[in-house]
């Protein structure tokens, strides 16, 4: 098989199973909640369960994509590496559990509702067995990945429904459902995952000391974009109330609706990273060029469209009230690009063993975003907020893009791009010009931004997909990067 039909293949069956999960979180979060809750209520949902996402994002403490990117290279040595980080992932698990506690206490008191978000917050326990669940990016067999994720999911589908029928409002009652996700998806991971490897915990002291000195850094650099990418809904409700959190996390589900692509496609490319990187920069080239080029060329259309539709976009998704989101969707809309595009450079510098150097762009990333948000949210509200996320979303593209560079030597000429870019400015142009043509009908506005968005992509030139031909497999030929 060619190495873009794997790729390929492998990337249609992680966003085929991320866009059912998503969407099923979409219509939880957006759909449901926004109509069974008022604004203060679903404020208090919001910052919770960001709290639960940017701490689930670093149990592991970058751990995962050490032994990821190890057991690709020794497939058998997976089980040993497995069990080490189920046995890392359990320990800061506890410690999560705790500060959970300890925020639900400080921010509701002693009351009823602290209580069910203690319990909920037992639910981070459950990410410890999951962690098994590397084994499948391991051998690239994404679709049982897809299926432990869409179960768990439709466990938290049901139990919001469930709720929702009974008449339940508290907020607390719907993230015990989201917790319940979790532990379904954990039970399911843990199972699947031991039919393709035994799970061992007999690693020594030498050995898990040898992955904490590799991990550390990587959990450093996760755990500092995990902020970056969830506190500011954190940060609103001190500082501009229950209500700000409210919009500005609806509009920032559109960003993370859209972010699933980039994140998805490194899933499956890191390993093909790993592989290629261990043959020589040389080997790795075009396949990185390649990456880098077709990211480009998918996030560039939506960062010039979507903020022609934002007010549409809103009134099409949320209720009425929600509108106010708006103008954070249009500045969010921005950052898109930044993101795609960065993360070929992150998986380069993971691939390069670069750690220690993507840990201080995500220290640097975090503090910037934190001090921005301090001065920001009080001035400019939720639009303070989203142009902190954008600026801290490019410092991260140019961070890692130049020092990856430098690093290892690759880098995707400019030339290349050119292309994609202009088809990301004919889908501006197709936009605006159709625009003030069109009735005010969101459903129609948004339908054409969409048409216009495909017309860009196609433009680019990179469908179908060129990765190259090999199948990834050390010590082949590199191909052209042109």
């Amino acid at each position: 098989m060619t190495l873009s039909r794997r790729v390929g293949l492998n990337t249609l069956v992680q966003l085929a199973g991320r866009l059912l999960t998503s969407t099923v979180a979409f219509v939880i979060t957006a759909l449901l909640l926004p109509h069974l809750m008022d604004a203060p209520q679903l404020g208090v949902f919001a910052f919770h369960l960001a709290l639960y996402q940017m701490l689930a994002n670093v149990l592991d403490f970058g751990a995962g994509t050490i032994v990821i990117r190890q057991a690709a290279r020794e497939r058998e040595q997976a089980g040993r590496l497995l069990g080490m980080l189920v046995g890392l992932k359990a320990r800061f698990a506890l410690g999560g559990a705790g500060l959970l506690v300890a925020v639900a206490l400080a921010f509701e008191g002693l009351s009823p509702r602290a209580g069910l978000l203690c319990l909920a917050a037992l639910h981070l326990l459950a990410h410890a067995p999951a962690g098994a669940g590397a084994i499948f990016a391991v051998d690239m067999v994404f679709a049982r990945q897809a299926r432990v994720a869409v179960a768990g999911q439709l466990a938290w589908l049901a139990g919001t429904l469930a709720l929702a029928l009974a008449g339940v409002r508290e907020p607390a009652h719907y993230l015990l459902a989201f917790g319940a996700g979790i532990a379904v998806n954990a039970w399911l991971a843990w199972r699947w995952a031991g039919q393709r490897v035994r799970v061992r915990f007999d690693a020594p002291h030498a050995e898990r000391a040898a992955l904490w000195q590799q991990a550390w850094p990587a959990g450093v650099s996760m755990a500092a974009a995990s902020l970056y990418f969830y506190i500011d809904s954190v940060m609103l409700r001190p500082l501009a109330g229950e209500e700000a959190v409210a919009q500005y996390s609806n509009a920032y589900r559109i960003l993370s609706f859209v972010l699933m692509v980039p994140v998805l496609f490194s899933q499956v490319i890191l390993p093909v990273y790993a592989r290629l990187w261990a043959a020589g920069p040389g080997a790795l080239l075009p396949f990185f060029v390649r990456t880098t080029r077709f990211l480009f060329a998918l996030g560039a259309p939506v960062s010039a469209t979507v903020w022609l539709v934002s007010r549409d976009v809103m009134l099409l998704v949320f209720p009425p009230q929600y509108v106010a989101g708006a103008r954070a969707l249009s500045i969010l809309s921005l950052a898109v690009v930044c993101v795609f595009c960065a993360y070929p450079h992150v998986m380069l510098l993971l691939a390069a063993g670069e750690q220690r150097l993507m840990m201080r762009i995500s220290l640097c990333g975090a503090a910037l975003n934190v001090l921005a948000n301090l001065w920001a949210i009080p001035r400019f509200g939720i639009e303070g907020a989203a142009a902190t996320t954008l600026a801290t979303e490019a410092f991260v593209l140019a961070a890692s893009a130049t020092c990856a560079a430098r690093r290892t030597g690759l880098h995707c000429p400019a030339r290349l791009l050119l292309r994609p870019a202009a088809g990301a400015a004919l889908a501006a142009g197709l936009l605006a010009a159709t625009l003030p043509w069109l009735p005010q009908a969101p459903w129609l506005r948004v339908g054409v931004g969409l048409l216009a968005g495909v017309a860009g992509v196609l433009a680019s030139g990179v469908l179908p997909p060129d990765f190259g031909t090999e199948a990834g497999a050390p010590g082949a030929a590199p191909e052209p990067a042109a």
